[in-house]
C-alpha cells in the first residue's frame, strides 16, 4: 500500500514535468521559427497557454489531494478512537458510548489489580498492531491530521503487550491507552480533560463482567468452568 501511495506523487510529477517540457519546447520552436512570424505567434501563444493550464491543473490537483488525505486521516482517527472506546468498554464497563473525557476518566481509575484476561488483552494487541500498520500503510493520511501520528505511536506500543515473559501490568496498559486517547482527542478537537470516574455508571472490571460484555450473556456462561460437585 505504501509503495502504491509513493508512486502516485512521482507519477503526477513526471506527467506534469513532461507537459511543462512540451510547453517549453513549443515556445522554443516559436523562437526558432521566428517569434515575429505568424507561425511564431501561434506557437508562443500555444506554449504559454499550455504552460498556464498545466500549472493550474497541478495546483488544483494538489489542493484536492491534500483535502482527500485530510478527510482520510480524520476517518482513520475516528476509527482508532472508536476501537479504543470499544475495547475499554469490554475491559472496564461503563456506558456503551463514551465521550473522550469519560473515557480518560475510566482509564485513570484502572487499578493495578484489575484483571486483564486473554480476550481483552487480544483487543488491545489488535489496536497496537493496527496502529503500527497505519503508520506504515497510510503515511500521507496520518501526516495530514496534526497529532494523529503521535496518537498512533502511543497506541502502537500495545503491539508489544505479549512480547515479555510476564503480562504487561494493567496500569501500564491504561497509561498507554490514556496517552493515545488524549492525542486522538486533541487531533479531533474533542475534550481532553478527565471526567471523574466515580460519576460514571456501570463500571465493572471483573472478569465475569468482561466475559459478558465481550461474548454476551449466554456465550460467557460457556466460558466458565463447570462447578465441581463434592
Amino acid at each position: 500500500m505504501r509503495q502504491t501511495q509513493s508512486r502516485i506523487p512521482v507519477l503526477r510529477l513526471a506527467v506534469t514535468a513532461a507537459f511543462l517540457l512540451m510547453a517549453g519546447a513549443i515556445v522554443w520552436s516559436a523562437f526558432w521559427v521566428g517569434a515575429d512570424t505568424p507561425w511564431g505567434n501561434v506557437l508562443v501563444n500555444l506554449g504559454t497557454e499550455t504552460f498556464g493550464i498545466v500549472l493550474t491543473v497541478a495546483v488544483v490537483e494538489w489542493f484536492f489531494e491534500k483535502r482527500r488525505h485530510a478527510t482520510r486521516g480524520r476517518q482513520l482517527a475516528w476509527d482508532a478512537l472508536h476501537a479504543v472506546e470499544s475495547a475499554v468498554w469490554v475491559w472496564q464497563g461503563g456506558p456503551r458510548e463514551l465521550e473522550t473525557d469519560e473515557l480518560l476518566g475510566i482509564l485513570r481509575a484502572v487499578g493495578e489489580d484489575d484483571p486483564l484476561p486473554d480476550f481483552t488483552e487480544g483487543l488491545f494487541l489488535n489496536i497496537g498492531t493496527r496502529s503500527r500498520r497505519l503508520l506504515t500503510n497510510e503515511p500521507y493520511a496520518v501526516e495530514a491530521l496534526p497529532g494523529f501520528m503521535n496518537a498512533l505511536e502511543d497506541l502502537g506500543r500495545l503491539s508489544a503487550i505479549r512480547d515479555g515473559k510476564a503480562r504487561m501490568p494493567a496500569r501500564k496498559v491504561a497509561d498507554i491507552l490514556e496517552e493515545g486517547t488524549r492525542s486522538l482527542a486533541r487531533a479531533l478537537g474533542q475534550p481532553t480533560e478527565r471526567h471523574l470516574a466515580s460519576l460514571i455508571r456501570y463500571r465493572d472490571p471483573s472478569t465475569e463482567g468482561q466475559e459478558r460484555r465481550n461474548f454476551g450473556e449466554q456465550s460467557a456462561q460457556s466460558f466458565r468452568p463447570p462447578e465441581q460437585v463434592i
